[in-house]
Parts: C-alpha cells; structure tokens; sequence
C-alpha cells in the first residue's frame, strides 16, 4: 500500500515573477548569478509540490535553503505551509531572495534546495560568476 508520495516536480530561478489573474509568470529563467556591483542582486525561486492520490491532506513545512558548495546554508526562505490532498491541484511557493553584498566578485555554486517537512525533495545548483558566460 503506498504511503502518499509527495514530490517537488518543478524548482525553478528567475530574475522576478508576477501573477495576474491567478497566472504566475517567471521572468528571466536562470542559469546561473551574476552579483551586481551596487549590491542588489535579486531573484526569485518557485517550487510546485505534487503528492499522489494516496496523500494524507495534512499540513506540510516547506522552505527554500541556499547552501554553497559545501552544505553551509548561506540564505533561507521563510517556512510556508503545505496542504497536499492527492485529488487537489499542486501547490506552488516563490521565494524572493537578495544576496549580500559580500558576494560581489564571488565564483563558485549555490544549491537551490526545495525542502519539505525537513526533508530535500529536490535540488539543483546554479553557478555564481563575476561576468556572464556567453
């Protein structure tokens, strides 16, 4: 008998989103950061989470972390409350972010980390550079 699977099926980057009439539009997909040199480098994350049929409707965690490339968590979202019932639509959270100026100049990657109930459903990585790359 399955337990009720929940799924992140979509995690996503962009420079900034906005809904108009229920419809949420991504702008500006990324692929990787470029830190801005006045300090003002934003973005915005968007996870879906999906459970199966079997999926207790019971109140979920979720949170987005930023971690380097080492674990550390650098940026987190606030924790947002899930309601997943396996006949009802998914549910989706945007998380906005801002990085520090101290990451001017940066190289390296952050981790997007989608987490639900204290738990990494999914995860993806994105490069940090200086310039971008062409």
């Amino acid at each position: 008998a399955c337990d009720g699977v929940v799924e992140c099926t979509a995690l996503v980057l962009a420079e900034s989103c906005a809904e108009v009439e229920d419809r949420l539009t991504l702008f500006g997909i990324l692929d990787e950061i470029r830190p801005s040199k006045n300090g003002e480098t934003s973005f915005v994350v968007y996870a879906k989470f999906e459970g199966c049929e079997h999926a207790s409707d019971k109140e979920r965690r979720a949170q987005i972390l930023i971690t380097d490339e080492d674990g550390e968590v650098l940026l987190e979202s606030a924790e947002y409350s899930v309601w997943l019932d396996g006949t009802e639509e998914p549910v989706t959270i945007v998380a906005a972010f801002d990085l520090p100026e101290d990451f001017e100049g940066a190289e390296g990657v952050l981790w997007i980390e989608a987490v639900l109930d204290d738990e990494t459903l999914s995860q993806t990585v994105v490069r940090l550079h200086d310039r971008y790359s062409v």
